[in-house]
């Protein structure tokens, strides 16, 4: 009955300031469609544990305004909508327009004094995997049988070779890719429109990976040692890009000198670090027998990780490293053995600390579901957001969800596409999860080191659709995260985890240049500061095209997202009143009267409006 009549959310467009101090005041605003007769509306909100009814302070252009004062941390201001047609009265809250007053889950949340970095709703991400990157310093390379590690000697291979399978190369198979490479190829991560490199671990390790860590407190020699980080994240800022760095604390390697200790030594600090009963059998992470589990009961162990100056986490974010965030690995399972569970203790804990160093400094958890319980301000900032884009972005390209696949979801299935109605709710109900503000600071991605590329899954695969995915990751609220050599359609396989760590094509002739120039040209449109904390709508045309509209006062971006056939779409909707195409930068689209577009098969269509 209301669908498309009536609008609000936590964006600049509807809130200001979006970012209020402890008791600042606010305004809020909803809009109704010209259609909609509105003779009463209200704005219900909760202020110091009492339910107040505001009337609008103003209305014009079917806008209602409200003033409101933002809540004191710990508490987050909530509030929905109230209004009356047709001689009744409705609710509006996330949930969209109802007879009856929201849950509390849905109303719409404001969390002042928030410490999680702005810079991350406008930039442009880039994901490393050291290794496999670029080669910038032969003379820190691996040599063939340097050291025996996990049941094989270590190997060294060339950047034309493919990587062989686990069994075979047991996480010990370098192509010398280090820091120095990555320096080396600052200027083409520029010209990509990169704001921020993510590195997945540096530390000293004997595996490729890396989260296997021998030392947290010093870059592996073989990357090039700390000088080389030094050296790469001046350079990186001088461009403008941060950097952000990957660190597992819920595990180590056996061969790290803590465990070492903790097994010769049972009366050891080390050996508080660690789950290791009187037989010296230990806990590990997922049964991996070379990466014991570490202890938070161990306040030593605190310490050294993250609250004391010196401590891991905290040195990186100091001069003369001066990183800028980290990527927290396994997060959710940190702390959890039998009776123990001190995992969301200890995150309160780290951005607690961490956030004194700096408040600017990103932390971003692993989780692969709906990470909303870690997303109240006070543990990460954010999550690498499978759930809110990349499980749903894959599943509309017809990808079965990894967790009803084989082998860590590495072995992906073929299913029913999603359709354009279920990509939205889809898309929707990722972004109403959890307090609004955290929108904005999600790692939204469909690739990593942790899944097979999804160019790679040939039997779903669509240049033209596959396109058009780029395009949507990229105008999603958060920070969109590239893996690398997905710019370029770099080779893999399905199967394993290592069918998603190739080594980086450097040869030109190589690359998808149709692939290149999408994510190029996202790359410029993400720097549009405007972009950041725009309004976003979903808004299906037919089953097989969908509207991806972000929007401010008066500028606007349009993906038309389409995987069907050749034929016009039309999009009503009062909310491109006013606007007119100012650009079509992807293929030079034309929009005809009444925003009605001509698709052409599994082809999107990108439109820049203006007022």
């Amino acid at each position: 009955m209301f669908e498309g009549l009536v609008y609000s959310q936590v964006s600049e467009e509807f809130v200001k300031p979006l970012f209020p101090a402890d008791g600042e005041d606010m305004e809020v605003s909803i809009l109704f469609s010209p259609e909609l007769c509105v003779d009463a509306c209200y704005c219900a909100s909760n202020h110091n544990g009492v339910n107040w009814r505001t009337a609008a302070s103003r209305h014009e252009d079917g806008r209602y305004y409200f003033s409101l004062q933002a809540a004191y941390r710990p508490e987050s201001l909530r509030y929905y909508f109230i209004f009356r047609t047709g001689g009744r009265f409705y609710y509006y809250s996330k949930r969209g327009v109802s007879i009856f007053p929201p849950e509390a889950k849905n109303h719409f949340t404001v969390t002042p004094s928030l410490e999680s970095p702005g810079w991350i709703a406008s930039s442009y991400c880039y994901q490393i995997f050291p290794d496999r990157f670029c080669n910038g310093d032969a003379s820190n390379d691996v040599k063939d049988g340097e050291y025996f590690y996990n049941g094989t000697y270590v190997t060294s291979r060339s950047f034309d070779q493919k990587p062989e399978g686990y069994e075979k190369a047991r996480c010990v198979d370098f192509y010398n890719g280090d820091l120095k490479g990555v320096e080396d190829k600052l200027d083409y991560l520029v010209s990509l429109g990169v704001s921020c490199i993510y590195l997945n671990p540096i530390g000293r390790s004997y595996t490729v990976h890396r989260f296997d860590t021998t030392d947290y407190f010093h870059v592996d020699e073989k990357l090039g040692g700390d000088e080389a980080l030094v050296s790469l994240i001046k350079k990186a800022h001088e461009k403008g890009i941060r950097v952000i760095v990957d660190i597992s604390i819920n595990h180590t390697s056996t061969e790290n000198e803590w465990f070492k200790k903790a097994s010769s030594d049972p009366e050891s600090e080390e050996a508080g670090y660690y789950y290791i009963d009187k037989d010296g059998n230990f806990a590990s992470w997922a049964g991996v027998d070379t990466m014991p589990q570490l202890n938070f009961n161990s306040q030593k162990l605190r310490d050294r990780l993250y609250r004391n100056e010196d401590s891991v986490m905290q040195k990186f974010l100091r001069k003369p490293f001066n990183q800028d965030g980290w990527r927290l690995d396994v997060a959710p399972e940190l702390g959890r053995n039998g009776n123990d569970q001190l995992c969301k203790e200890v995150w309160r804990e780290v951005h607690q600390y961490i956030k004194a160093v700096n408040k600017d400094i990103y932390l971003v958890g692993e989780d692969w579901n709906d990470a909303s319980e870690y997303l109240e301000g006070d543990m990460w900032d954010a999550t690498m957001n499978y759930y809110g884009s990349g499980r749903p972005l894959r599943s509309w390209l017809g990808e079965r969800d990894r967790y009803l696949t084989e082998a860590w979801g590495h072995s992906p299935e073929v299913d029913i596409p999603y359709n354009a109605y279920e990509l939205a709710d889809a898309l929707q109900a990722s972004m109403d999860a959890g307090f609004d503000l955290s929108r904005y600071f999600r790692m939204n991605l469909y690739d990593s080191h942790d899944t097979p590329r999804l160019h790679n899954h040939l039997a779903i695969y669509n240049q033209k659709k596959y396109e058009g995915v780029v395009m949507a990751l990229c105008l999603l609220p958060g920070m969109p995260n590239i893996y690398y050599g997905d710019e370029v359609g770099l080779d893999g396989e399905m199967g394993s985890v290592e069918g998603s760590r190739y080594p980086m094509w450097w040869d030109e002739k190589k690359w998808n240049k149709d692939t290149l120039f999408v994510h190029r040209l996202m790359g410029k449109i993400r720097k549009d500061k405007d972009l950041a904390f725009a309004s976003v709508y979903f808004i299906p045309l037919d089953d097989d095209a969908l509207a991806i509209l972000r929007r401010t006062e008066d500028k606007a971006w349009l993906l038309v997202l389409n995987k069907g056939k050749a034929r016009d779409v039309k999009l009503s909707s009062f909310l491109l009143d006013g606007y007119k195409v100012e650009s079509s930068p992807y293929n030079d689209a034309h929009c005809g009267s009444g925003w009605t577009f001509s698709l052409g098969d599994n082809t999107s269509q990108l439109f820049i409006l203006e007022k």
